[in-house]
């Protein structure tokens, strides 16, 4: 069993408690990253929601991040814990990611389909939002700064990552 992680699960070690046994970057084709999902209890509030990730579809796109692979008999645990964690509007999809040895495995990839989306909104106004979320896990500068940490250990230059992290430091 695969999950592809290209957020807070790539940072927070959620896998240790799952025995994973193995981790690896891994492109999910056809899709980029967003920052619009708007967290209103995890990395915000309804009163300042914090910007989160989710993914687009893009057909020239390419979302590099980590698969996770796990024993076939933890499927059911970690489809419990992802599901309360990621909340049942972000629903797991199997779809295929290609592996940095080139072979390509089906993960199951969190994709967002809820009614907290955040439109039209510029790389400045995400970062002021950034700047004052907080929610139950920290605040949304954490967590903006948790996957900055991590793509950039890992030589992954992501340019919706790369384009607020360059706003939040402007606003600050």
């Amino acid at each position: 069993m695969w999950i592809f992680g290209y957020g807070s699960l790539m940072w927070d070690s959620w896998e240790t408690k799952f025995g994973c046994t193995r981790r690896v970057v891994a492109d999910l084709p056809g899709y980029c990253r967003r920052f619009n999902k708007a967290s209103v209890r995890n990395w915000g509030t309804k009163a300042a929601p914090g910007p989160t990730l989710n993914l687009s579809k893009l057909d020239t796109g390419v979302c590099r991040g980590i698969a996770f692979q796990f024993p076939d008999a933890q499927k059911m645990e970690i489809l419990s814990y992802l599901e309360g964690r990621e909340g049942k509007a972000f629903p797991l999809h199997d779809i295929v990611v290609r592996l940095e040895d080139q072979s390509e495995v089906s993960a199951l990839v969190p994709l967002y389909n809820g009614k907290n989306v955040i439109e039209g909104k510029s790389p400045e106004e995400l970062a002021a939002m950034v700047l004052v979320a907080s929610g139950t896990d920290g605040t949304c500068l954490s967590y903006v700064t948790g996957i900055v940490d991590k793509l950039s250990s890992l030589g992954i230059n992501d340019p919706a990552v790369s384009e607020l992290w360059k706003a939040v430091n402007n606003h600050a």
